[in-house]
């Protein structure tokens, strides 16, 4: 039977981890109580010493880049207090060159390369989430949530902290002679915690001090334990916390204006309340999921597999990470266009819920392979998507868990499930032996197209990782069938039957030019469910870090891969290098080269190029160009005809004027398709959720004598208040 191979892995596996956990290092230097103050402090920035005196004070900050364990070489304060609103955080950031501190004023969550400070918040102190609060040294704020177990994307970036979470805090920064201070006042209605009657929560500070590519911590962090929260403080809260009725209310007015077309108002709104304070209950109706801010140009010819867009609609970001699972069967993209929408989050004790449904007038289509009977071409108009997840903790940093997702389609509301996907399944994350992780995930779907139904059809995959100060070792399996239909979800491939495993060691020479080396092997081998072999790769590779946020990234590949019947031998390199050298130029480049596929009825090898770069520049505090160019060429053969040629560059240009009001162009030109896009947008952000935005569109294509054609001007406009009752 097919599933043999995958079931008995899975039952050997598993066995481990459930007899042996690794229990976590305690050290009570780092578990304090926090007191309460009789007087709120102002939350300007001056670091009023007679009140502040009176938090509790953490000074044992201590270097994790470049020199792990060693001093830092500036001193840090913190000072954390609460009343029954409130928590207060205040840091003394001292620095013996104020005017080297790199600092921008630009829009909330836009912070990049700056220094700062981040206080990570584990509220239900359970090792594998936190919320996470930003705030540069000109007192912009950056808000998210880190989540230890998160899988990145590739190409996503290193940073675990997903920050299109937002909420309301209030915080300032000030420079002065001795460096600079923060301070943040985070109201307890803005955070989820246990519904009990003293609080214990994680906590960790991290302060970054960018030209010296240093980062400290309080507590410290080390590379030799496997994971991030498992080595924050704790803070201890003992008084009544007032978290009010907790309900939040979100108007929102929009309205659009097309060339040749009236002007089209609409109205919609958002309802939030906390049920308790570890239960949140979200309603919107007619939701605005007009994107202000455009998706940065992919390039989109001779690819074999979809592209991947990330989300950016509120709506759908807010407790995102509660759906997310080792196969992303929650895309919300998916959802094109709700009329009502409604979602339930929260986490009692130990257990972990999300309930997610949508009522979609503009759905995607369910796809059954094999089919005759189903084209495509059926209209059904409405769409209705519930997805319910839930995870039980096991332990500090292990984890079990169950998702269902559930997509009807039909022509009316009456008819919604004449066609259906289903999927459920269960997952795992345990960490054992204090540096090995296993992750699994088992599925089932089924479908319903018209006449046409599927059987139960199964899918899975597991991953066993090892990761200590030097060696990291990882192994994946993945079983996807082609029948295997999820269509709230996104995969890129599905047919395979897929093996990888990779292997790296980190020297560490932690110097002010080199922090660590990685070399690395990959090697990749998959199949169909013909058992005919598809892929077979193998990569060396390398990463180093070092200077001023440098990194610089490189690998050789040589694989075969099956198209069409015919197998390609092949071989590539590609590198990227990064670096911030000054506060005002932060920039990327990479390139690649080496034997590419055009992928065809009748495909052939040839021989494939690409380079690019992006570019940050900061003249001024608050005034930023950025720049993303990128270039593929495809050619028959090495130095032979060239097929096509693609440039795309994308251009954002921002001017803050004030905190709350910014002025932002963006540009983006694809001249393979001889499109050109540009948008302005005036913005006043008070804070999430209150917001003025006022805008115009405009896309050209350029015409046989090189002139570029008006194709349609958008002017469009959106007000939304954001009530907190």
């Amino acid at each position: 039977m097919r599933l043999t191979f995958p079931i008995v892995f899975f039952y050997i596996i598993i066995s481990i981890p459930c007899m042996v956990f690794a229990a976590s290092n305690k050290n009570d230097a780092y578990h304090v109580v926090v007191p309460e103050f009789l007087n709120s402090p102002k939350i300007d920035g001056k670091l009023e010493k007679a009140l502040w005196e009176k938090a509790v004070i953490l000074e044992s900050f201590t270097q994790y880049e470049p020199r792990e364990g060693t001093e830092p070489s500036e001193n840090t304060i913190a000072y954390i207090g609460y009343d029954r609103k409130n928590l207060y955080i205040a840091i003394r950031c001292y620095d013996s060159d104020p005017k080297a501190i790199r600092r921008t004023l630009t829009q909330r969550d836009k912070v990049f390369g700056d220094d700062g400070i981040t206080v990570y918040l584990d509220t239900f102190n359970d090792k594998k989430r936190a919320f996470a609060f930003e705030v540069n040294p000109c007192g912009v704020q950056s808000d998210g949530v880190y989540t230890e177990t998160k899988r990145r994307r590739r190409g996503a970036g290193f940073n675990k902290i997903d920050k299109n979470w937002d909420t309301y805090f209030l915080a300032n920064a000030r420079i002065d002679k001795e460096g600079y201070t923060v301070e943040i006042s985070i109201p307890f209605k803005s955070l989820r915690f246990p519904n009990s009657g003293h609080q214990i929560w994680g906590l960790q500070i991290m302060r970054n001090i960018q030209r010296k590519n240093e980062e400290i911590y309080w507590p410290p962090r080390s590379r030799s334990i496997n994971g991030f929260l498992i080595q924050a403080g704790e803070i201890r809260i003992d008084g009544e916390l007032d978290t009010g009725k907790n309900l939040e209310i979100m108007p929102v007015a929009t309205g659009l204006k097309t060339t040749g077309e009236s002007f089209v108002p609409e109205a919609g709104l958002n309802l939030k309340y906390g049920l308790t304070s570890d239960l949140t209950a979200d309603l919107t109706l007619n939701p605005d999921f007009s994107q202000v801010e455009a998706d940065i140009p992919q390039i989109d010819v001779n690819q074999r597999f979809a592209l991947y867009y990330p989300e950016k609609r509120p709506f759908f970001l807010e407790g995102k990470d509660f759906f997310d699972t080792p196969l992303e069967l929650v895309y919300t993209r998916t959802i094109v266009n709700p009329d009502v929408g409604v979602k339930l989050t929260g986490k009692f004790g130990r257990t972990t819920v999300g309930f997610l449904s949508t009522y979609d007038a503009n759905p995607t289509e369910i796809v059954i392979p094999f089919s005759a009977a189903y084209s495509g071409d059926s209209p059904m108009d409405r769409g209705l998507v519930n997805i319910l997840r839930v995870k039980q903790d096991l332990f500090k940093e292990s984890h079990i868990g169950f998702i269902a997702t559930d997509k009807e389609m039909g022509q009316s509301l009456g008819d919604i499930t004449r066609n259906f996907n289903r999927v459920f399944g269960v997952d795992g994350h345990f960490k054992f032996k204090d540096y090995y992780r296993f992750t699994f995930q088992i599925l089932g779907s089924q479908s319903k197209v018209g006449t046409e139904r599927t059987g139960f059809v199964p899918a899975m995959t597991f991953n066993l990782s090892r990761n200590t100060r030097h060696l990291q070792f990882s192994a994946e399996y993945l079983y996807l069938p082609e029948d295997f239909e999820a269509s709230s979800g996104f995969f890129r491939r599905k047919d395979i039957k897929q093996f990888r495993t990779r292997l790296s060691y980190a020297f560490l020479p932690q110097n002010e030019w080199i922090v660590d080396i990685r070399p690395s092997i990959e090697y990749r081998r998959a199949w169909d469910f013909n058992n005919i072999l598809t892929d077979d790769e193998f990569r060396i590779g390398w990463f180093l870090t070092g200077w001023r946020g440098s990194f610089l990234w490189g690998g050789f590949t040589t694989e075969m891969e099956r198209y069409n019947g015919i197998d390609f031998h092949r071989k590539g390199f590609r590198a990227s290098l990064r670096s911030a050298p000054f506060a005002w130029l932060n920039g990327m480049f990479n390139f690649s080269f080496g034997d590419g596929i055009y992928y065809s009825d009748d495909p052939y090898m040839g021989y494939k190029t690409s380079f690019g770069f992006m570019l940050t520049l900061k003249p001024v505090t608050n005034f930023r160009l950025f720049y993303n160019f990128k270039n593929d060429r495809f050619f028959k053969n090495r130095g032979g005809e060239r097929v096509y040629s693609i440039n795309i560059i994308s251009q954002r240009i921002g001017y803050q004027i004030s905190k709350t009001l910014s002025l932002r162009l963006i540009t983006d030109y694809n001249d393979y398709y001889k499109e050109l896009f540009n948008s302005l947008l005036l913005s006043w952000e008070l804070r999430p959720g209150t917001v003025f935005y006022i805008g115009m569109d405009d896309n050209r294509e350029k015409d046989d004598i090189g002139i570029f054609r008006n194709q349609g001007k958008v002017f469009f406009i959106k007000i939304s208040y954001w009530w907190r009752v």
